[in-house]
């Protein structure tokens, strides 16, 4: 009798051990490691692993650009043979090969931030890009009418969700301004760095600029200290995308006009939830979208804004 209760309790503390341990393995894979939206939407996807009992790890490449290390990042963990991949892509096209290696094995995929040229029903997580770059547009519109050159700083190749943003305003500015002249063939590179030097460049060839659309963060705070640098900042009209520190500050100063803000948090809490419930094999919908918000000087001060903006200036440093 002794020993039936013994082997009960042993029995009964290896299913709680179980219940403690977390039943799936899952990653996170971002565009990059060093942007804060980024991290703003590991902050979310971890906070919703967390409450989930899920084992997550965040680990992205060093460069937006370089679509070989989510390759190699993605086959690392397939073999390490982990339940789930959260994934941003780099590339529109160029992941197909491990995301069929992934899918064949079993390894549940939710794409986050930026859809893929052929989706194949993976669930998409993420901003309405065409609409948010039409958000944008429509501002700019709205403010400054008069407007004969812009220029709309195009981010990378074949990167999903900044093509969308820049089909969105591009074609909302044809409709609204028809007579202004657009200047759309211009990439700003991946790093901010990168963006500044370009600008910077673009603006010396082409003086006459009177208003800028620049599609992410990186963008949107190389052309603020390309803008800056000429002592053009608040001259030429400037709407941009994605928030940090300097952007903030270039809002409250007026050197940039308007600012769509998606909430990287709120999607990686989405993706990490859509992630669980393929995971449980439970019915999820094909694309879950998160929102856009537009900022100005006018709003920026506003509690449902710093609700949004909080955490990027709180969490993140200068």
């Amino acid at each position: 009798m002794r020993s039936m209760q013994l082997l009960l309790g042993m029995a009964l503390l290896q299913l709680a051990c179980s219940a403690l341990a977390a039943p799936y393995k899952a990653v996170f894979i971002p565009k990059g490691a060093t942007q804060v939206f980024w991290k703003e939407m590991a902050r979310g996807a971890q906070d919703k692993a967390k409450s989930l009992h899920i084992e997550l790890v965040w680990r992205g490449p060093s460069s937006e650009d370089d679509v070989d290390a989510q390759t190699h990042i993605m086959a690392f963990y397939i073999q390490e043979k982990y339940s789930g991949i959260i994934l941003a892509p780099n590339s529109t096209a160029q992941l197909d090969k491990p995301i069929r290696e992934a899918v064949n094995k079993g390894i549940k995929i939710v794409v986050v931030d930026s859809p893929l040229a052929e989706q194949n029903s993976l669930p998409y997580v993420g901003t309405n890009n065409k609409e948010a770059g039409a958000l944008a547009a429509a501002q700019a519109a709205k403010d400054f009418p008069q407007i004969k050159k812009i220029l709309l700083l195009r981010y990378a190749p074949k990167h999903g969700s900044t093509t969308e943003r820049e089909k969105g305003f591009l074609d909302r500015i044809h409709k609204l301004l028809p007579k202004a002249e657009i200047i759309d063939k211009q990439y700003a590179g991946v790093t901010m760095q990168d963006a500044e030097s370009n600008v910077s460049a673009i603006l010396s060839r082409t003086p006459d600029i009177d208003l800028i659309f620049t599609p992410n963060e990186s963008s949107t705070e190389g052309a603020i200290r390309a803008l800056k640098a000429k002592n053009l900042a608040g001259k030429i009209k400037h709407y941009g995308f994605d928030f940090n520190h300097k952007i903030n500050e270039a809002i409250k100063d007026g050197s940039l006009n308007g600012v769509v803000i998606q909430d990287p948090y709120l999607m990686g809490q989405k993706a990490m939830q859509t992630l669980f419930k393929l995971l449980e094999k439970k019915q999820i919908p094909v694309i879950l979208e998160t929102p856009a918000l537009l900022i100005t000087n006018k709003n920026i001060n506003n509690s449902e804004v710093r609700v949004k903006t909080d955490p990027f200036l709180k969490l993140y440093a200068r």
